[in-house]
């Protein structure tokens, strides 16, 4: 006669062979979320310069960086999945520890170099469409903090633990950072530089002469970066519940990876919002005409200026020989966006 069956089960929830599902599928989740929504950001960027004929400036390059930056994170989070995430650290066997501490402490960088490319490309965007003496020593002020807020990041990262063999070997001997304070340097000015980035545009949108409407919604997409602040905070709120909460990192670090996943993506989409006017701007047109037509746009003058796309006017006018051809080059390049100094010499360019 056969023994009656357990009524309970005979393994730890969590453990290496049955890790926790309901963890894994937020992770998968989130996963998936962040590799469609920055792809289809940056594809559709590179669709609108497309659509108005124009190269790609040094902001789309810095965001596709970016983007290879999110793709080398969320694949390291794929490997994870594979060695021991949503299991309990003492039912994951050394090799599999081994491989997830040290995917852990490429990440510090990874995702650093993800962030900072979004930033970056920002800071390019600002520079190109708001050409004023104080938007630029902004600019380059708001550059050297992201790029010292990187060298920061990068050499405590590397110095984490001493020998750097210890952060995934206990066994080592040698000392490790307090990883609260490590969070706090990494997110703080992570946050501060976000919320800068958010008020930079804000003066220079509002001194347009347009309207009012028009300023309340040019700032809205500009501010749409607001949500990266918001997963900013959320993450760093995860990473100091994780050092309270023990040393079984590999169960209770999915929040921090799930908030590190969703952060990078709403960041890249934020980022490339501003250039994605063009596609809501072709009319009754097919889309794909429209595409194919937009070859024919890099081939106007650099003396005319046609369909103009500033909020609320539309100009057709030819510039006249005084001006550059730098300017009338910038000029043509408002098929995306007007800029800053566009609006300011309006009256001129249609009085011509």
């Amino acid at each position: 006669m056969s023994s009656p069956e357990p009524s309970t089960p005979t393994w730890t929830p969590g453990d290496f062979e049955h890790p926790n599902q309901d963890l894994r599928r937020s992770m998968i989740i989130a996963l998936v979320f962040a590799y469609t929504l920055s792809t289809l950001a940056v594809v559709l960027r590179i669709l609108a310069r497309k659509v108005t004929g124009s190269q790609l400036f040094m902001d789309d390059y810095l965001i596709i960086v970016a983007l290879i930056f999110k793709y080398a994170c969320s694949s390291g989070v794929v490997v994870l999945l594979f060695n021991g995430m949503g299991s309990h650290i003492t039912m994951i066997p050394a090799k599999n520890l081994a491989v997830y501490f040290q995917l852990g402490f490429a990440n510090n960088f990874i995702y650093t170099g993800c962030i900072a490319f979004i930033k970056y490309s920002i800071l390019a965007l600002y520079k190109r469409l708001f050409a004023v003496r104080h938007m630029t020593i902004a600019v380059n002020v708001m550059f050297g903090f992201v790029t010292l807020w990187v060298v920061g990041v990068y050499v405590a990262g590397a110095l984490l633990c001493i020998p750097t063999k210890k952060f995934w070997d206990q066994s080592v001997e040698g000392a490790c950072l307090d990883p609260a304070k490590f969070y706090y340097g990494l997110q703080i000015p992570n946050i501060l530089s976000d919320l800068i980035l958010l008020i930079m545009p804000m003066r220079v949108v509002w001194t347009l002469p347009i309207p009012k409407s028009q300023k309340a919604l040019l700032s809205g997409v500009f501010l749409v970066g607001g949500l990266t602040l918001i997963f900013d905070i959320f993450r760093l709120n995860a990473m100091i519940r994780l050092v309270e909460q023990g040393p079984d990192i590999t169960y209770n670090q999915v929040p921090v990876i799930v908030w590190t996943c969703i952060e990078a993506a709403v960041g890249i989409t934020a980022a490339c919002l501003p250039n994605l006017r063009p596609l809501f701007k072709l009319g009754h047109r097919n889309f794909w005409s429209q595409i194919s037509s937009s070859k024919n746009v890099s081939e106007i003058s650099d003396r005319t200026l046609v369909g103009s796309t500033h909020p609320g006017c539309t100009v057709t006018s030819t510039i006249t020989s005084n001006h550059k051809k730098s300017d009338s080059y910038t000029v043509r390049q408002t098929f995306e966006m007007p800029r800053y100094e566009d609006y300011k010499d309006e009256k001129a360019v249609e009085r011509v």
